[in-house]
């Protein structure tokens, strides 16, 4: 296991910040609602942050829009009311910003789903191969840590397994094993959060 960082993690959590906030932030912005300002400036902030933690180059793009809002409080133009400029910039900002995330998320979308597709195999393989058989009395997630390592000694399984471990965590690769056998074996909700 190579990699540290949760990218199924990181994916639901910027993925469910961006529909919530955006959502709201528009909302905001069409009832002329100052803090839509304050709502995207510190979505912004809770973003880049995550993209610095987990090392997404895009974090500077948006420290970029971060910077752009904050100067929009100052109107240049004495003509202009603030809060007028400030709610145009904001919402003149989201489309860019989306567009950001959206590129952000894509590559890390793209390894989810190409190692939910090896593991969907690797599972069907050893199903074929009757090498799982889940019963109730076992542990889900000692089940679930049982299949990886299979997956990762066998040799039927491991250069795919290889390539998967290269490119998600361990954590990740537990979690996409779990849900792909919960489909194989309709475990039940409560079995399978046993994590």
């Amino acid at each position: 296991m190579t990699h540290t960082t949760s990218y199924l993690d990181v994916f639901q959590c910027v993925n469910s910040k961006t529909t919530h906030s955006v959502g709201k932030i528009k909302y905001l912005i069409e009832n002329d609602d100052l803090s839509a300002s304050d709502e995207l400036y510190r979505f912004l902030n809770e973003i880049e942050d995550i993209f610095r933690r987990n090392q997404l180059s895009e974090f500077t793009a948006i420290a970029t829009y971060r910077i752009q809002l904050l100067a929009s409080r100052w109107a240049l133009d004495q003509r202009i009311p603030q809060k007028r400029f400030q709610l145009d910039k904001a919402s003149a900002l989201i489309p860019n910003i989306t567009k950001t995330v959206s590129n952000a998320l894509k590559p890390i979308e793209n390894k989810i789903n190409t190692a939910r597709k090896i593991i969907q195999e690797l599972v069907c393989m050893a199903y074929d191969s009757n090498m799982i058989h889940y019963q109730e009395k076992i542990n889900f997630a000692d089940f679930s840590n049982g299949l990886l390592t299979l997956f990762l000694t066998h040799d039927s399984f491991k250069e795919k397994a290889t390539l998967v471990s290269k490119s998600l965590s361990k954590n990740d690769i537990i979690i996409l094993i779990s849900e792909e056998i919960h489909q194989k074996e309709k475990i039940s909700p409560s079995e399978k959060s046993l994590f």
